[in-house]
């Protein structure tokens, strides 16, 4: 069967052609050498039975002592040629049998060849197949064996992840698959803040969690991923789970729950991660522009040199986490809490800093901060602003907190 990208599964054979080729062209060459020498020890005998009697014996009246010489050479070369014939037919003999067993192995390696790739082409089509049932079972089933698939033949990686990819950014945003609504958010819970999200379907989570495991790009543009969760690493192909390869930009990922993640360098503009649970994700080099990161769990994340443009991060938590050379222009800080964030070298243009908690935090050589935006957060004195800006009166004042 061929993908949409044109990849045949299974289709990655090679030929030993060219090996059994080069084996024969070497025995016939010694076989040739072979027959050669036998002639030039023939003519060399028969230049001894001829021309050595009459030297050694040149006396006329010596005749049978040539007769003598001439009949013992004549023995002795005849025994010398066939024990030469039957060295070169032993050595032809033998360098048959060898061709003979290349050409065996080669064919049983073809044949070999030919069984995987048809057993991987099966293999693929059943799981195609599987990935079309009603059944969640059996969708998961199909899953599994595509990572199989490139378990045993890495070679159609790419196959597999598209297919995948494929199938998670059409389910996902299938209507027709929505969970049903949330449970609404407990009376006592904080002003703005939504109930638990339904995380997506079991056969969605368990292809995400298959392509994080993959060392292959994905393309996940615009997939609904709300409350993802349960991304685990494989006996088979072992390592944490790293979404770093997947485009997931305009996907949403609200209430997902993404602790210690890698997104290194991922692309995740647009993306609505509200809610998320990103805590000691790793979102280093991270394209991040106008993503949704409102009340977005980021204690001790690693956010350096991340691109967040306008994003919004109201009410996010961002205690510790590095933000060092981070992009911020035109973000929204407001309320989010940064206790102890740094924010080396960050740009801070235009960002609305409005009762953000900056206690603690280390804002040294940020560029683009202005006095208007330092007055209306909140600091203490721990707090480390760029040199030229005042500190505020009520930041001297202020205790740091007991816990976060």
């Amino acid at each position: 069967m061929t993908d949409n990208a044109g990849v045949t599964p299974g289709a990655h054979g090679t030929c030993s052609c060219g090996g059994a080729a080069g084996a024969a062209t070497s025995g016939a060459a010694r076989r040739s050498a072979g027959r050669r020498w036998l002639w030039i020890v023939a003519g060399l005998a028969a230049v001894g039975i001829w021309h050595l009697p009459p030297r050694m014996y040149p006396d006329p009246g010596d005749t049978d002592a040539r007769a003598a010489l001439q009949g013992g050479l004549l023995t002795a070369a005849s025994a010398l040629i066939a024990v030469a014939g039957a060295l070169v037919a032993l050595d032809e003999t033998r360098a048959a049998n060898t061709e003979t067993r290349r050409a065996n192995e080669a064919a049983d390696e073809r044949e070999r060849q030919a069984y995987a790739n048809t057993h991987v082409r099966e293999l693929y089509t059943r799981a195609i197949d599987q990935l079309g049932s009603d059944s969640d079972t059996i969708r998961l089933g199909g899953i599994y064996a595509l990572e199989r698939i490139v378990a045993d033949s890495p070679a159609d990686r790419r196959a597999v992840v598209e297919v995948l990819a494929a199938f998670v950014r059409t389910l996902s945003t299938d209507p027709r698959r929505a969970p049903a609504p949330a449970a609404p958010a407990a009376p006592s819970a904080r002003p703005g803040r939504r109930g638990p999200s339904r995380p997506p379907a079991v056969d969605i989570r368990a292809a995400v969690g298959v392509l994080a495991r993959l060392p292959h790009p994905a393309d996940l543009t615009g997939a609904d991923l709300t409350g993802l969760t349960g991304l685990t690493s494989h006996a088979d192909l072992p390592g944490a789970p790293s979404l770093a390869h997947l485009t997931l930009t305009n996907a949403t990922l609200a209430d997902a729950r993404l602790a210690g993640v890698d997104f290194t360098g991922g692309s995740l503009d647009d993306a609505d991660l509200a809610r998320a649970d990103l805590r000691r994700a790793n979102l280093t080099d991270a394209e991040l522009v106008d993503a949704d990161l409102t009340g977005a769990r980021l204690a001790d994340a690693t956010l350096a040199g991340a691109l967040l443009f306008r994003a919004t991060l109201t009410g996010a938590q961002l205690g510790r986490a590095d933000l060092t050379g981070a992009q911020l222009g035109g973000a929204d800080l407001t309320n989010a809490v940064l206790d102890e964030a740094i924010l080396a070298d960050a740009v801070l243009s235009g960002a609305n800093l409005t009762n953000a908690r900056l206690d603690g935090a280390d804002l040294t050589a940020a560029t683009g901060l202005a006095q208007k935006q330092v007055d209306s957060a909140r600091g203490d004195r721990r707090t480390h602003l760029p040199a030229g800006l005042a500190r505020p009166a009520s930041w001297d004042t202020a205790e740091g907190p007991a816990g976060q």
